[in-house]
């Protein structure tokens, strides 16, 4: 085609080459075509000159006979009177449409006669500017030779090009100038990196480039230094070809095959697990395999940092120092930090436990004092015990990792040892206060629940009460980190920081219990006592509207066959106006007590298969919630049976109680005569062994939670949204040392915001700094709440001009100066990343609405979308990143 553009005319065109041709004897190119013939001889160029061929059609005659060997009759009839050399380059010129060739591509004729073999059917495209440089060839050259079609690869590009068998095989099957050319380009343009890697690829069978990088990463640890040099060692000889790349170079590639992997976990979690398996294989194979902790990525890695926490544990346990060690928090963080930690939230949250633990031990160590009266121990167990009952029992649920499963045994056990202790405490307050017969408002006797809670709030609202039957503290504790999250806010009485605890009846069994809530009168009876007694409840009965007492739900007529989640009749109660109180009791957690021994439960919303739909239907009916109990329990771990001629967790008062029982006496003794033995011990039983038991005078079976839930911000009279209950050892994170946060860099001057003039007399904003949050709620925060520790760098953001540019762009009702400062220097001075609860309760900001100010604050840091600020809902944790911030805002 080259030819015949310059000489249009030519019917015949001779071409000289070496090789054969082995194509079709016809081709064509748009509307004209060619006739191709083989001509090994004279004779052969005479007869194929004697073919006749249409107007449309050129003859194209190949041979390898010298020019000089051929006589004129032949000659005479080629073009040019000569035959022509194939020339690559210039073809190739004729093909990009190209005047010129970058002198990189031309020095080499192999890559002209690649470009000629390997042209795409469409052709290719016409070279920019008319000059053909190594930019345009090579990306065409990989993407027709080797698969490869990035026009910028990088290390991530190639790695995931090397998963690939016959992208692989292809290139370990090209020429060697093409390889020599490709690994130079590609390292060039990828880094040295790249070419330690394709000199890899091209000496391996497998497509293990991705597993390889993942290993390199234990391999060439600055923290395994000198320490695995027989693994480098075997390493190089089976993998890298027998290279020896720098440290550097390898970890280089090791980065780029994470950032691989981690894509796949979404995408194509068969690969990702094979790739991991892979990984672990060859750590194995190299003798690395005891060094995997060093890998994020490593599922044998995540393992052994699981059973080094509970290395660190159990010596922490053993020294019984409490407070917890830079060592056992750094084991921590890499758990958390480990990519298996988003596939194992229940084993990273027991590791959280066991955190919390120590922190609470630590803090008793410091301050241990004993309650005076009931009231004090049953508050004790609501605002702390329960959190401590939530944490320990999570351990007993057990971990795969035998160190660290031996550890949390230990703790489990040392923990218990003091709740014992609490709970002997407990129940000998509770024998006295019973036997004397004592009232007062700060416990609630549950047959008072009713009449002293859930009356008033039925005053002018409407009041939906789940008596969650069996539900202890502790299960309490953990549903409501649920419920919270889902639009409902927790409400307690001004004045106070949670509402009061109930007392369930002596015995804390169902018959009694239960009965003496509904009922609001110390009484033993059944499902249909408690429907009678709940409709004709003095105390709500004069809140409601005649003819529509309140109604009462049992678990035989929460469901039905054509509605799976709630009955028709439970929702038209729920959504009628005229029935101002309605109940529903709920098992769920009491039928776990008979069975259920080996499951792992996480109390949550939706592990309570009716309580999602009462709860829409609450909200949507603008309800209040009240959420309640008739009792507790306590879980079996390791009971000890006994002879008993009554219940589970308890024996009538015959003979002399035990060391671990108390006789106990009085008219909330529901029991004949009023007595009772029962054990302030939970390692006793009377019946057969089961998943838990209630009954007894442990805090854990006797003290009732009393939860009100608000969906709107429209509280009753007297009452307030509830502040941050969990305890400090709950959130609390260690403020990482200041060397272990890297230094702020040089920061630019920033010209200060002028000084607002000073306040007058009835200027409020000078007593109280405001937040407007998305809910219209307004939350103060007193100047003397804000961080007096404020670093620099925070001081100059909030006077610089992009800062200032960002609020008004932000949109309106953005959290003040103050808040955004108290905000920045909470995650700074915590290393940048924080859980949200701990933010909360750093802030002293409601936990609910913290989703609202960190939408905000991100609106307003987050310059051009950089994830400057964010949250990460998965793992419930709030990070910053500071160097980030300083550059966007310009300070640096």
């Amino acid at each position: 085609t080259a030819i015949r553009d310059k000489l249009p005319k030519a019917r015949v065109i001779g071409i000289h080459s070496s090789a054969r041709w082995s194509g079709e004897p016809m081709q064509r190119d748009g509307d004209h075509a060619y006739a191709i013939y083989q001509c090994d001889s004279p004779l052969a160029m005479r007869f194929a000159l004697r073919e006749p061929t249409n107007d449309d059609t050129t003859k194209v005659l190949i041979t390898a006979i010298d020019e000089k060997d051929l006589s004129d009759d032949i000659l005479l009839r080629l073009a040019k009177r000569q035959l022509f050399p194939i020339k690559p380059w210039q073809i190739v010129r004729t093909l990009f449409n190209a005047n010129a060739i970058d002198p990189r591509l031309s020095a080499h004729p192999w890559i002209a006669e690649m470009l000629l073999e390997l042209i795409p059917a469409g052709g290719y495209p016409p070279a920019r500017g008319g000059f053909l440089d190594a930019e345009t060839a090579w990306p065409l050259l990989l993407r027709q030779a080797i698969g490869l079609g990035d026009e910028a690869p990088d290390l991530t590009s190639l790695l995931k090009w090397a998963q690939d068998v016959q992208r692989i095989t292809q290139f370990q099957r090209a020429s060697e100038e093409f390889r020599i050319g490709a690994i130079a380009w590609l390292a060039e343009k990828a880094g040295p990196a790249a070419e330690v890697l394709l000199r890899s690829v091209q000496q391996t069978e497998r497509p293990d480039a991705v597993p390889v990088g993942l290993a390199a990463g234990v391999v060439y640890h600055l923290s395994a230094t000198g320490k695995l040099d027989k693994a480098t060692g075997k390493l190089e000889e089976r993998y890298l070809g027998k290279q020896s790349p720098t440290g550097e170079l390898m970890q280089r590639w090791s980065n780029a095959a994470t950032e691989v992997v981690r894509t796949l976990r979404h995408t194509d979690p068969k690969q990702y697990r094979q790739l991991l398996n892979r990984a672990d294989e060859i750590l194995r194979e190299v003798q690395a395999d005891s060094f995997a902790y060093l890998s994020d990525t490593s599922d044998l890695g995540f393992d052994q940092r699981m059973g080094r926490f509970g290395d660190c544990l159990s010596g922490l346990i053993e020294s019984r120092r409490w407070e917890v060690e830079d060592e056992l928090q750094a084991t921590f963080r890499a758990i958390r930090d480990h990519d298996k930690t988003s596939r194992e939230t229940v084993r990273l949250e027991r590791v959280e436990m066991a955190l919390r633990l120590i922190r609470w031990l630590a803090g008793r160590a410091n301050t241990s004092t004993s309650p005076k009266s009931l009231a004090e121990a049953a508050i004790d167990h609501l605002r702390e015990g329960g959190f401590v009952d939530w944490a320990r029992l999570s351990l007993w649920r057990g971990e795969p990792v035998g160190e660290l499963s031996a550890a949390y045994s230990r703790l489990f056990d040392e923990v218990r040892t003091i709740r014992e202790q609490q709970a002997k405490m407990f129940a000998r307050l509770l024998a006295d206060w019973t036997a004397a017969g004592s009232k007062g408002d700060e416990v609630l006797p549950a047959e008072q629940i009713l009449e002293k809670v859930v009356a008033p709030l039925a005053t002018d609202r409407l009041v939906l009460v789940i008596v969650v039957d069996g539900m202890s503290v502790a299960v309490c504790r953990e549903l409501m980190r649920d419920i919270a999250g889902h639009e409902w806010v927790p409400i307690c009485e001004q004045g106070r920081e949670f509402n009061r605890p109930g007392l369930a009846t002596i015995p804390s069994v169902t018959e009694f219990a239960r009965t003496s809530l509904l009922c609001g009168q110390l009484q033993q009876g059944h499902a249909a006592n408690e429907v009678t007694g709940f409709a004709e409840h003095s105390a709500l009965l004069a809140q409601c509207r005649s003819g529509s007492p309140p109604v009462l739900f049992h678990k035989a007529g929460l469901q039905e066959t054509d509605d799976t989640s709630l009955a028709k009749e439970v929702r038209t109660a729920i959504q009628s106006t005229h029935r101002r109180v309605v109940g529903v009791v709920i098992n769920a957690v009491d039928d776990h007590l008979l069975k259920g021994e080996q499951i792992d439960v996480r109390w949550s919303r939706d592990q309570i298969k009716v309580l999602p739909a009462l709860l829409h239907e609450a909200r949507v009916a603008r309800r209040l919630v009240v959420l309640v109990s008739d009792h507790g329990h306590v879980l079996d771990c390791q009971s000890q049976a006994r002879t008993g001629d009554a219940g589970e967790r308890y024996r009538t008062a015959a003979g002399e109680p035990a060391d671990d029982e108390l006789l106990v006496h009085g008219h909330r003794v529901l029991t004949e005569g009023h007595r009772i033995i029962v054990p302030w011990s939970e390692r006793i039983r009377y019946g057969i062994k089961k998943n838990g038991y209630h009954g007894g005078l442990t805090p854990q079976e006797m003290v009732v939670p009393i939860v009100v839930l608000s969906s709107t911000d429209d509280f009753p009279e007297g009452w307030r949204e509830q502040p941050i209950d969990t305890p400090v050892w709950w959130d609390e994170v260690a403020r990482p040392a200041l060397e272990q946060r890297p230094a702020v860099p040089q920061l630019k001057p920033v010209e200060p915001k002028p000084s607002k003039p000073p306040g007058t007399l009835f200027d409020l904003e000078s007593e109280l700094e405001t937040v407007v949050l998305p809910s219209e709620t307004v939350v103060t925060m007193q100047p003397t709440e804000v961080s007096s520790i404020r670093p620099e760098w925070i001081s100059r953001l909030l006077a610089c001009e992009v800062y200032e540019d960002q609020k008004r762009l932000g949109g309106r009702n953005l959290p003040t100066d103050d808040v955004f400062g108290q905000l920045l220097t909470e995650l700074d001075q915590r290393g940048g990343k924080l859980r949200s609860a701990a933010l909360a309760r750093a802030l002293q900001f409601p936990p609910m609405r913290l989703p609202g100010l960190l939408a905000k604050a991100e609106r307003v840091l987050n310059v051009d979308g950089y994830d400057i600020l964010r949250w990460d809902e998965t793992s419930d944790t709030v990070e910053l990143n500071r160097e980030l911030l300083l550059k966007q805002f310009d300070l640096i």
